[in-house]
């Protein structure tokens, strides 16, 4: 495991805390002793890009993938930000019963969602998006959708018509409709650097880390990860409340 190593890590779980999303001082002094160590350090999150960044500035992090993978910035410049595909979520929202399954949409880089009543908020108890009711808001006129989100349950998942569209699960009434490809803002950071796999080490504990959780890089699990993530890991560390970052960063010499 020696020489420079490129990480990625994710944010929520893995970065902060599970219950106080606090990010521990044991995780900040990784993040320190990597980057004194000549690493290249990165998030990888399904946040939004101008989010993402903020925390990467915060944390002294040079390299956000962000939005699932839809979005990668490097040094501070944006080197591409899309939104999900328009066509595929225009058709899922005209499907939708939305007086059943009310939803808000992200049609900017912010965190921002617009439903067009009062119905979704009344339905989710999440706030860490800014909801703005606009009931002449109109799906179909955005250039760009870069999260859904539904106010509905696992058991409603049946009724609702995703197509083609990813998912995951922002609360357990509130799914959540966005990219989950990290690999591809990896893929990008690859090939801008020339590196191959064995110089990949990827951090995560959720569902939606599981696509770069692949067999030819190196992949660490939080202790607190889901069970189906600790199977494709290489690795499981301790909890991200208990110094995992910092542990495993330590018991591989990369600090």
């Amino acid at each position: 495991m020696n020489g420079r190593k490129f990480f990625f890590f994710d944010i929520d779980g893995t970065l902060t805390t599970p219950l106080t999303n606090d990010y521990p001082d044991s995780t900040r002094e990784a993040i320190k002793e990597l980057k004194d160590n000549g690493h290249f350090v990165a998030i990888a999150t399904g946040r939004m890009q101008a989010d993402a960044w903020e925390v990467a500035k915060a944390l002294g992090i040079c390299a956000a993938v962000s939005d699932g993978g839809n979005a990668l910035t490097i040094h501070g410049e944006l080197i591409y930000d899309e939104g999900l595909p328009l066509e595929d979520c225009i058709r899922t929202l005209s499907e939708i019963d939305s007086e059943r399954f009310p939803f808000a949409v992200c049609p900017e880089n912010k965190k921002m969602r617009v439903a067009t009543s009062d119905l979704y908020l009344s339905r989710v108890k999440d706030r860490y998006y800014e909801t703005v009711v606009d009931p002449s808001f109109d799906f179909r006129k955005v250039d760009t959708i870069h999260k859904i989100f539904v106010a509905c349950t696992k058991d409603d998942l049946p009724e609702i018509p995703l197509h083609t569209l990813p998912h995951v699960w922002f609360r357990k009434d509130n799914m959540l409709i966005e990219p989950v490809h990290k690999e591809r803002g990896i893929f990008e950071v690859m090939k801008r650097y020339n590196l191959s796999d064995e110089d990949v080490v990827v951090f995560g504990d959720g569902m939606n880390d599981r696509s770069m959780f692949r067999d030819e890089w190196f992949s660490i699990a939080m202790g607190n990860a889901k069970p189906q993530l600790k199977e494709k890991a290489k690795y499981i560390t301790k909890r991200a409340d208990d110094d995992g970052i910092y542990y495993a960063c330590k018991k591989f010499g990369w600090i």
